[in-house]
């Protein structure tokens, strides 16, 4: 008789009696060993250790959430982080971490690229079975060969669990969706015969060729060398900026910004302040949000903004330091990286983004230099363009040559290191890697009542800023281009930098 699937129930104490149900309802069904800390814990136990242990232990870790147990502050916050962090660990692709919502609750940052479970309301029995056969999915991946939770089902006289119509376990998304390109589900054989053997040597070359692709270019550290090809979008800008320029070398291919050519996408321009070599937007429309998305990028909307130039990478720790030394800016709160204890002072990391910073430190760096934070709608078309990309560099979703997400390197990478996920106007590093400050005030609501407004700025006031573009340490959901993410203007950490933009 094979094992149980080990599940552990995250929970706040305000939550207990429906998660006690929940518990009951999951130990009645036979195959699932249910961890919840009231049946478990023994008298004289360390609680905190035994609960770690737990969830380090479990096949499955189901986070009960609710509109209290959100946004209060102590050991439920410490539980969630756990099993996420763990969560990352698992194998990619397998079952793991299950949010549970209790009520209409908002989705943490770190969960939003998570498939849930909406546990409440007139869906409430039907998500219990949904969740049963994610559980059994999970229980099946485990467990490999031995018995299945279907076949105990059957000796039990349990008719196995199916649905007509399947709904995902997420309102948020189905990461099928977020490519809207055809999705080739067949394949079809190749008639050999036909290709003769000239056609089955040049196959087999080419096979060959791709798999010493992949073998031989996986490393994404790389120089800052941009390379950009220049089209003819016409502006509606003067090429007079309000801070002095240098051109840009030669060998870039890219027209000099301070020639009488148009400027148009390609076009480049150098800060004499801080040696940032800036992109430049040209004025027109573009899509702004995501159907698809959380309900605070909602709806799609054509936004129109002037012509701007914005910074080609993440400002790095070299150029932040001289603003330091020039006593315009606070030390980064912190000098250590996730994994390095003297990533800000080590000359090693001076091509590295800043990170450690707030809002006010990143607003500071940027007037010293003589430029400010992006607007978001700056921020969004800078990042993916005029169609309204999923992500800079178009609809695909995420891989390793594109970006630094996911945990991939468990810490930032230097800029510049992923030039094929660059966006349209040559900006890098606009997902993944860190999370970067913009200039406006969050307003969950803000779309829907700012659809035609030329130039948004965000709301007038407000209690958070937002972060844009994800982290290394996130998923495929939180690094689109269109995900918004409200955050303290304290709020900083090693996830956390930003970039600047100049409006002449």
């Amino acid at each position: 008789m094979p094992r149980q699937l080990r599940v552990f129930l995250c929970h706040a104490s305000q939550d207990k009696p429906v998660v006690r149900e929940l518990y009951h309802a999951l130990k009645a069904e036979g195959w699932v060993d249910p961890w919840l800390d009231k049946a478990k814990l023994l008298p004289g136990q360390d609680w905190e250790m035994v609960i770690e242990n737990a969830v380090d232990d479990s096949d499955v870790v189901i986070i009960c959430l609710s509109g209290q147990s959100v946004s209060k502050e102590g050991y439920v916050q410490r539980e969630i982080r756990y099993a996420y962090d763990l969560a990352l660990e698992k194998p990619e692709g397998t079952i793991f971490l299950i949010p549970l919502r209790l009520d209409d609750c908002a989705m943490p940052r770190k969960l939003r690229s998570f498939h849930w479970v909406d546990y409440f309301g007139e869906e409430k029995e039907k998500s219990y079975f949904d969740l049963l056969e994610a559980l059994k999915l999970r229980y099946e991946q485990k467990i490999g060969d031995e018995e299945t939770p279907a076949q105990a089902d059957l000796k039990r006289g349990i008719p196995e669990v199916r649905f007509t119509q399947k709904k995902p376990y997420t309102k948020i998304l189905n990461p099928a969706t977020l490519n809207p390109a055809p999705i080739q589900k067949t394949r079809t054989r190749p008639n050999y015969r036909q290709l003769g053997f000239a056609g089955i040597a040049l196959l087999l070359l080419t096979l060959v060729g791709l798999g010493l692709n992949s073998l031989f270019n996986k490393s994404p550290e790389v120089p800052l060398t941009p390379s950009l090809q220049v089209f003819t979008e016409t502006p509606k800008l003067s090429t007079e900026t309000s801070v002095p320029f240098v051109s840009t070398p030669t060998e870039t291919s890219v027209p000099d910004p301070t020639a009488t050519t148009v400027l148009g996408i390609g076009s480049t321009s150098r800060s004499l302040k801080d040696d940032m070599v800036l992109v430049y937007v040209p004025a027109g429309e573009f899509l702004m949000g995501s159907d698809d998305g959380n309900q605070d990028e909602q709806p799609v909307h054509q936004v129109y903004l002037d012509a701007y130039w914005i910074d080609q990478t993440e400002v790095t720790n070299a150029m932040y330091a001289k603003c330091v030394e020039a006593n315009k800016c606070n030390p980064p709160k912190n000098k250590r990286s996730a994994t390095n204890p003297s990533y800000y002072a080590d000359p090693k990391f001076d091509d590295y983004p800043v990170i450690h910073v707030t809002w006010e430190d990143a607003e500071s760096y940027c007037a010293w230099v003589g430029r400010s934070l992006p607007t978001e709608a700056q921020w969004e078309k800078a990042a993916r363009g005029l169609d309204g990309g999923v992500y800079p560099w178009g609809n695909v979703l995420p891989k390793d040559s594109l970006l630094n997400y996911n945990q991939l390197y468990k810490d930032t990478t230097r800029v510049g290191s992923f030039p094929e996920g660059a966006s349209i106007y040559g900006a890098n590093d606009m997902a993944g890697n860190v999370w970067e400050w913009v200039r406006d005030w969050y307003d969950v609501v803000y779309y829907q009542s700012n659809l035609s407004t030329p130039n948004p700025s965000g709301p007038d006031a407000g209690k958070m800023k937002v972060q844009r573009g994800g982290s290394w340490e996130d998923a495929a959901f939180s690094v689109r281009s269109s995900n918004r993410a409200p955050a303290s203007l304290t709020d900083y950490g090693p996830k956390v930098g930003f970039r600047c933009a100049l409006t002449p």
